[in-house]
């Protein structure tokens, strides 16, 4: 019988199970992904960090999809904003099913069993999540794409507002 719970920090090994799996998958699908995890060292992380909150930090939250087995889990976390709308937001940082039991409903019930309850009694009116460019999934879904990140390393930006000799005389200020 399938059922959808709350994780708890014994289930910390099985999410960090389903978490390395699911970094692979998503590295091997965008290798170009940023940042770039080490699926194990990330996994063992947020395992380490979900045994220490989970049942004590109230923005942290896990459910699982299991029937005898684990076979899925959503895994996010309570924003608040200190400026701007919405004030407070649940920020989806992993949504993961295991492949043979994709197109079972299992994600859309760890949704609506469990995230969107959980959203309603604390007047949380907005999901938000972060993807990768070139994973098409969300919008295909419905998700409104509302930011982008940007990156640069700091030598090629060093290049980029280098001074040139037509800065002369236009500049004014000490080096820091």
């Amino acid at each position: 019988m399938r059922v959808i719970r709350e994780a708890t920090a014994t289930d910390a090994g099985i999410l960090a199970a389903m978490l390395g799996a699911l970094l692979h998958e998503h590295q091997a699908r965008h290798p170009d992904t940023y940042p770039r995890l080490d699926p194990e060292v990330a996994a063992a992380f947020y395992a380490t960090e979900w045994a220490r909150r989970l049942g004590a930090d109230a923005a942290c939250h896990v459910w699982l999809a299991t029937d005898r087995d684990c076979r899925g889990f959503l895994a996010g976390e309570v924003w608040a904003r200190p400026v701007g709308e919405p004030p407070t937001a649940f920020f989806v940082e992993w949504i993961y099913v295991v492949p043979e039991h994709r197109k079972s409903g299992l994600a859309r019930a760890l949704f609506r069993d469990r995230l969107i309850p959980f959203c309603r009694r604390h007047g949380i009116d907005v999901v938000e999540g972060r993807t990768v460019p070139g994973d098409t999934q969300w919008a295909a879904r419905g998700w409104a794409v509302t930011a982008q990140s940007v990156m640069r390393g700091v030598d090629a930006l060093a290049l980029d507002v280098a001074v040139r000799p037509d800065d002369a005389g236009r500049l004014v200020g000490a080096p820091l």
